[in-house]
């Protein structure tokens, strides 16, 4: 690729990129000893050999510089996983310059290294010049450059914004906070050592558009950073709840803290997942998702290569030392508790009940995460525990029964206030660790957002009184106020702040609905469509619910017709995502099958309420009719509240029966029970209704 192009080949637009600028170190020294001939060659050599990696992970060469040149991801078009694949494609630099410096015959060649800088965040991608040279311009690029000339040869340092969208995928060094040229605050930087075999993550894509740092919580990092201690010699797990009301930073404090663990020990084993209130009646979801996250496994593989890899991966885990059972029943037993299809299995067969089963499957559970925590420091993660499944709850609880030999694991998860007061047992199982409001200061408020820090301190000291502590409602009008000061002249920013006095935000849900607001038409609707599905939704579900949607004029997408759907549902996620309201499953391509999640379960529920309510019906009808013709059981579950909610009981009845007969195999009884006298009654309630369903027409 080169940078110079015809004449508006791509739009001029701000867009969201990552900056790559890399040198070869040694060159300098080496060309004043060479024909200048010579160098020509040498560099036409090398950069023959460089610009094949950048343009392998899908960078775009914008311009060389001598021994010198910056490539970008995210423009003039993006990619699935920018910022990964410009750091990977960092790594592979390092490597090919090695590479041609031991294979080439010219004295001092062996001395020639990388040196990489990368950098994401917005800039403005447009034209510049009598030749009309593609490029894209802004402080990003600046930092980019920055961070290359502080660096040593040999290594990749990133800065903060790229981890964040990298986080997980790479072994990282964090050094002291550098202090760069034109900046007035010292940087946060990360050296990457390696890649991540295996992240432990469940990783959605982000796209943070600027840089943020967690604020007024060091008192909790440092209980945290105490009761882990305490983990490594404890017989038992350790684990600390973090309890807040929504947007008060229970996600952000969990992930500084896991982060601050991984950069102190690499080796660390971390598993995360997330309770979601649409699968709650799913049996062992969040164990489920624990492993699937932990060993990456994808839902859009056959099932037999999941199966295979799932053995795999128990195998290598158990290792070679005797114990309870063997690796391969632990992969059967636990992959049948978790939904996975292991029929023909001679363990499973062996155990009589589902009872037994689970009781099996509970002490090899532990068995393995014994074994794993013999070796590496076993971290686990768990967010919205107000959510959890009632059967992952009973296996997370039976971890914590005394006996021998010894588990000692650190577990921290986030939850709401209700959690503790719906399972009070909890408090005296864990330490609870409330999050109060943040403190209402102009300083504060300069930390979290080093793009306000230009701003006068009234401005600041508005902004943190309005948010009244809450970090998700601050972040919402800092962003509100960037969008409206696009230019950051500091008489916008009164302005925009005055009318914030004159008229504030009633609440958090208030500012999230504003937002909204602000969308266009047309993606604002496929937003509060995909808010339908859930706080994790599927493209394939969104666009059912659209095609329901033409039916109702205003409800309608404007552009819509049956063969564009998905190019209008494509574009439409791609802004959402911009906007940062939602975020696709990372390593995913665009598909039906497409997983997104909302930023926060507030946000969806703001989005879902925004619905009306005489539509609803027919739009989960759509949504439920395209859960319920998913291979995986567990869309069984979701399908039949979406049935139950759109008044079709025959059919929520229907998808509760099937519920119940997965539940039943996983060993879950008293939930399959349940299940089944749910659908009962709404059998019963289908012989008294006396009108058709809503949207049976």
């Amino acid at each position: 690729m080169t940078a110079t192009l015809p004449p508006n080949a791509y739009p001029e637009e701000r867009r969201l990129v990552t900056v790559m600028f890399a040198d070869v170190q040694g060159f300098t020294a080496l060309a004043e000893q060479l024909d200048f001939e010579t160098v020509s060659d040498l560099l036409k050599e090398i950069w023959f050999k460089l610009d094949q990696v950048i343009e392998a992970h899908g960078g775009y060469i914008d311009k060389h510089m001598g021994d010198g040149v910056l490539a970008i991801w995210g423009a003039p078009s993006a990619g699935d996983n920018d910022a990964e694949n410009a750091v990977t494609a960092g790594l592979a630099l390092n490597v090919a310059m090695d590479e041609f410096a031991r294979e080439s015959r010219l004295p001092g060649a062996g001395e020639l290294k990388m040196r990489v800088g990368i950098h994401s965040g917005q800039a403005f991608a447009g034209y510049i010049g009598m030749h009309n040279e593609y490029t894209i311009i802004g402080d990003t690029v600046n930092v980019a450059s920055r961070l290359e000339q502080y660096t040593e040869a040999g290594s990749v340092i990133i800065s903060e914004s790229t981890f964040l969208l990298t986080r997980g995928k790479f072994i990282v060094f964090r050094p002291e906070p550098v202090q760069l040229k034109g900046k007035h605050e010292p940087v946060m930087t990360y050296l990457i050592e390696g890649s991540q075999a295996i992240s432990g993550r469940g990783n959605y894509r982000g796209s943070e558009s600027m840089e943020t740092h967690m604020v007024g919580r060091n008192m909790e990092m440092e209980q945290l950073a105490g009761l882990f201690s305490q983990s490594r010699g404890n017989p038992l797990p350790t684990m600390a709840i973090v309890t807040g009301q929504p947007g008060i930073g229970k996600s952000r404090l969990s992930m500084e803290f896991s982060t601050s663990l991984e950069n102190l020990d690499h080796s660390i084993f971390i598993m995360t997942a997330r309770a979601l209130g649409q699968a709650r009646q799913v049996p062992f979801y969040l164990w489920k998702m624990l492993w699937h996250n932990r060993l990456n496994l994808r839902d859009d593989d056959p099932p037999r290569n999941s199966n295979e890899k799932f053995l795999s991966e128990i195998q290598k885990l158990w290792g070679k030392s005797l114990g309870i059972g063997s690796a391969i029943e632990t992969a059967h037993v636990i992959g049948h508790l978790i939904g996975m299809d292991w029929s023909d299995s001679p363990y499973l067969a062996a155990i009589k009940t589902p009872q037994a089963r689970v009781e099996r499957a509970f002490a090899l559970t532990r068995e393995i995460l014994r074994r794993i925590a013999a070796v590496h420091t076993l971290v686990i993660l768990i967010d919205d525990l107000q959510w959890v499944d009632k059967n992952s709850l009973e296996l997370l609880e039976s971890l914590f029964t005394p006996g021998e030999p010894s588990l000692p694991v650190f577990i921290l998860a986030g939850s709401r206030p209700e959690f503790l007061q719906q399972q009070p047992r909890w408090s005296e199982l864990a330490e609870v660790i409330n999050l109060a409001p943040l403190p209402a200061n102009a300083e504060l408020v300069a930390t979290a957002y080093p793009i306000l820090s230009k701003y006068p301190k009234s401005i600041l000291q508005t902004l943190a009184r309005q948010a009244e502590g809450n970090p998700y409602f601050l972040e919402e009008m800092v962003k509100s106020l960037i969008k409206t000061c696009d230019d950051g002249t500091i008489p916008l920013a009164e302005a925009a702040i005055h009318r914030l006095r004159a008229q504030p935000p009633e609440s958090l849900q208030a500012a999230l609905q504003a937002r909204l607001d602000t969308l266009p038409r047309e993606i604002r609707s496929i937003a509060l469509l995909a808010a339908l599905v859930g706080r994790v939704f599927w493209v394939g579900a969104v666009i059912a619910a659209i095609r329901m949607a033409t039916k109702f004029g205003t409800s309608a997408p404007t552009r819509f017709s049956y063969a564009n759907t998905e190019r209008i549902v494509r574009e439409a996620l791609i802004q959402l995502e911009q906007a940062e309201l939602v975020f696709p499953k990372a390593g995913y391509n665009f598909s039906q099958e497409q997983e997104y999640i909302f930023k926060s379960s507030l946000l969806r529920d703001v989005a879902y309420n925004l619905i009306l309510m005489r539509y609803r019906p027919f739009y989960h009808k759509a949504v439920a009719d395209w859960l319920a013709n998913r291979t995986d059981a567990d869309f069984n579950f979701m399908a039949a509240e979406h049935y139950e909610l759109a008044n079709w009981p025959v059919q929520a009845a229907r998808q509760y029966e099937l519920a119940a007969e997965h539940a039943k195999l996983r060993g879950a009884t008293d939930e399959s029970e349940r299940l089944l006298s749910l659908a009962v009654a709404l059998r019963e309630k289908a012989k008294s209704q006396k009108t058709f369903p809503i949207g049976s027409q």
